[in-house]
């Protein structure tokens, strides 16, 4: 069995535990160690408030949950122990904690993981030296890795020799690539909200509206596109303190076709997926993203910044030039114009979209149960 204690509930991590347990029922168990049990309602740091990530889908796995308010790491110890587990892994649980678990729990022959997502994109990426104690002091105190992408394996320099297990954010193929007439039926309902035709380009971003995720870029390169591509649309999802002056700027700069539908709760997201023809992300730091990876899984065109793992990993070769460096306004619009006129973009992006099929939720539940086999 594999034990995955985290912090947070996730609505990228739930299919994954319901796919294991339907592939092997005893394969994994769930410790959640928070204050508020297992319905997510942390604080956004970036937004102020709460978000809603409950989806529509019914996720069913074993799980514990443990009041942090009352129980320190050593009840984690105790039940984790108590279950007998091959592996653990550890997610977001606080940093000392989870290294005086991980060591207890090797002190008894348990094999334990990190799970990270740290890259050399993180804002907390260290260098130098710190790097290499970060580094030393991980293979100390953890000898398996967990990492989102090869980009962590990488930052950790984490030996060949040692067991390594990928557990990337995932990407749901239920939710965003489900039969061809649910997508039809979501495109339709969508274009037919904002009034757009069936040959209108439509770009999309799901973004939060803070600095860090850059809408600012998004729009102003979209007005060069809009100048000669009228056919050209924009839908903007999300909300923040950024969002009432981009919306004044395209109504003084008179920046006709965006739409800005507020924050979407995650069960209707994929709907504007599949409304859309290329997914848009300038993030200025984002260390993975899994919105990228969503709409490729989900058949769209995509350009982001340099700063976007996700891109960076499933964007290779002759896709790379989409991969656009900060502050270049002028390069966002040229590839942005570049898919508008592509008739057939599903194919374009066929490699990257193979990539991300390795970080769907299938791919990443079968690969743990495969590994716990043998």
């Amino acid at each position: 069995m594999i034990i995955f204690v985290q912090n947070q509930v996730s609505q990228l991590d739930e299919p994954v535990y319901a796919r294991m347990c339907e592939l092997d029922e005893s394969s994994c168990h769930v410790i959640y160690w928070n204050d508020y049990g297992i319905k997510r309602k942390e604080i956004d740091p970036e937004l102020g408030r709460a978000l809603n990530h409950a989806d529509t889908l019914n996720y069913r796995y074993p799980y514990t949950w443990i009041d942090s308010r009352h129980h320190s790491w050593q009840k984690l110890y105790s039940e984790t122990l108590a279950l007998q587990p091959r592996l653990v892994v550890l997610s977001d649980i606080p940093r000392i904690a989870r290294m005086k678990l991980a060591l207890r729990l090797r002190a008894n022959g348990i094999t334990v993981a990190l799970r990270s997502d740290k890259n050399s994109l993180s804002d907390t990426a260290n260098t130098g030296l710190y790097k290499f104690f970060e580094q030393a002091l991980t293979r100390l105190i953890f000898n398996a890795l967990a990492p989102i992408s090869q980009l962590t394996v990488q930052y950790y320099d984490w030996p060949k020799q040692r067991l390594c297990i990928p557990f990337p954010y995932t990407t749901n193929e239920k939710k965003f690539s489900p039969a061809m007439q649910i997508r039809l039926d979501g495109r339709k309902a969508i274009r037919k909200r904002f009034g757009l035709s069936k040959g209108d380009h439509v770009f999309l971003s799901a973004a939060k509206f803070v600095e860090r995720e850059n809408p600012w870029e998004i729009i102003k390169s979209f007005e060069n596109v809009q100048r000669t591509r009228p056919n050209a649309a924009l839908i903007a999802i999300g909300d923040g303190p950024l969002f009432s002056g981009v919306k004044a700027y395209c109504k003084d700069r008179n920046i006709h076709r965006v739409f800005f539908p507020g924050y979407v709760p995650f069960a209707e997201l994929q709907d504007y997926f599949f409304a859309a023809d290329t997914f848009l992300h300038f993030a200025k730091i984002e260390p993975w993203g899994v919105s990228p990876q969503d709409a490729l899984i989900a058949g769209l065109g995509l350009i982001t910044s340099v700063r976007v793992g996700s891109a960076q990993v499933h964007m290779t070769g002759p896709l790379n030039r989409f991969l656009i460096p900060l502050a270049q306004t002028e390069q966002y619009a040229e590839r942005m114009i570049e898919l508008s006129d592509q008739e057939d973009i599903y194919t374009l992006f066929e490699s990257a979209r193979q990539s991300a099929q390795e970080f769907t939720t299938a791919a990443c539940a079968e690969r743990w149960v495969r590994d716990l086999r043998r």
